[in-house]
């Protein structure tokens, strides 16, 4: 087969297997609950899901935080960190810049370390 012919018969196939994959049946699997476990017969299938992003309350920078700390981890990680106080704080994001080279300039982690104490710090 030349290149042409080749590439026609790649996308046909794809073609296909795009209009076969979305029957009704594909759709439905969509609207199952996250996280399902099923046996039928021999067939074991699990349906896992990532959870979806925690809601974080407004408050001054949290597009930064949002925008700034998800490039390297799930946000989750923040709910699960205990409160801490503001130099912990600064020293997480000092840290995250420093050692694993964080993208986020001076003014940006000022506003995520105050972000951070505002939602996840000691009171």
């Amino acid at each position: 087969m030349n290149r042409k012919t080749t590439f026609i018969f790649f996308t046909l196939c794809l073609f296909i297997a795009l209009i076969s994959g979305c029957t009704s049946k594909s759709i439905e699997a969509f609207k199952q609950p996250l996280n399902t476990f099923s046996i039928t017969g021999s067939v074991h299938e699990m349906n896992l899901y990532p959870d979806p992003p925690p809601a974080f309350p407004e408050h001054e920078g949290k597009a930064e935080f949002m925008s700034y700390c998800a490039i390297c981890h799930s946000l989750k990680y923040i709910t699960m960190q205990p409160d801490f106080p503001a130099k912990t704080w600064d020293a997480e994001v000092t840290k995250m810049i420093t050692k694993f080279h964080a993208p986020i300039d001076s003014v940006n982690a000022k506003k995520i370390v105050e972000y951070l104490v505002s939602v996840k710090g000691k009171k």
